[in-house]
């Protein structure tokens, strides 16, 4: 089968880079006058074709994404500060009132941000989204597989509910650093997930297979044990992409509930979303494996290991 894309899959994958680029461009400048035409031009797409496929991808239009990453980063700031005053929230956020600000941010979260900085809960709260097609009932198959060892190239970074958006940006710095080192953008990628918690945080570990011995800084390499895993398929519909991403996640709750690992990976397939689309989340079931720290664990020259406590 030839390595060639076609004009289709060029034209996707293109997109899909510049898709990240406009979400790390949005979150550097969350707070400053943002409209579609400017972000577009970011991305190098006219507004109309970048409108389309960002709805397309993202599951909610490109203003819609920013208000709802500026009353996301609100919620930190009130559980963090219990002296920030909503006034001053609101304007930062681009909203002419509180009342308008307090409406906003009570549709997106289920409740006042008033009622949450009363509460209890420490942890910024899951932000609602529009339901997309394919979002809810996504179809999993589960199989056992014994696993090869697999030694990774990529980027860590711990992520929350209140930077979750961020998450694109650091894959476009993979991206980057990766056709760099001329590695091919047909190489199917890894994330692994380190030390869940309640309330929505964990490490995560975006990654290739390691190329070299010796990768480039800042990439880190990290090493994932052979061993019986519960491999779980998400087969993904035509529709947003990252909706049923997200639905897909909540629907494996259960399925780590059963398991008991303390860590798992994702795999993508080469062409992730422009042909392929579908995701592979494997969770260790191997005594020895499943056991290890739920954190990444400095070795020697410079290397990750999934270790075994």
């Amino acid at each position: 089968m030839s390595d060639r894309l076609s004009a289709r899959e060029e034209k996707a994958v293109a997109y899909a880079q510049a898709h990240l680029a406009a979400i790390a461009f949005i979150e550097r400048r969350l707070f400053e006058p943002l409209d579609l035409a400017r972000v577009a031009r970011a991305a190098g797409y006219s507004a109309s074709e970048f409108s389309r496929r960002f709805t397309q991808m993202q599951g909610e239009s490109v203003m819609a994404y920013v208000r709802g990453r500026r009353l996301e980063t609100a919620a930190a700031r009130i559980l963090a500060d219990p002296e920030a005053r909503l006034i001053d929230l609101a304007i930062e956020c681009g909203f002419t009132s509180q009342a308008a600000f307090t409406r906003a941010f009570t549709r997106a979260f289920g409740e006042a941000p008033g009622r949450l900085r009363r509460g209890a809960d420490e942890s910024p709260p899951q932000r609602r989204r529009r339901a997309g097609p394919g979002a809810s009932a996504p179809a999993l198959d589960e199989r056992i597989e014994q696993l090869p060892e697999l030694v990774l190239a990529g980027m860590a970074r711990r992520f929350a509910p209140a930077n979750y958006g961020e998450l694109g940006g650091l894959w476009e710095r993979l991206v980057a650093l990766r056709q760099a080192a001329g590695g091919s953008r047909r190489d199917e990628s890894f994330a692994v997930f380190f030390d869940r918690e309640p309330g929505g945080a964990f490490e995560y570990f975006a990654a290739w297979r390691a190329w070299s011995e010796d990768v480039p800084a800042p990439l880190e390499r990290v090493v994932l044990p052979a061993g019986r895993y519960l491999v779980v398929r998400h087969r993904l519909r035509e529709g947003p992409l990252l909706p049923q991403l997200t639905a897909g996640q909540e629907a494996m709750d259960p399925v780590r509930r059963r398991v008991g690992a303390a860590w798992e990976f994702e795999r993508y397939p080469a062409n992730f979303g422009v042909v392929c689309r579908w995701v592979d989340r494997c969770l260790p079931l191997d005594e020895a494996v499943r056991r290890v720290p739920a954190r990444l664990t400095p070795s020697t020259a410079g290397r990750r290991s999934v270790r075994a406590s």
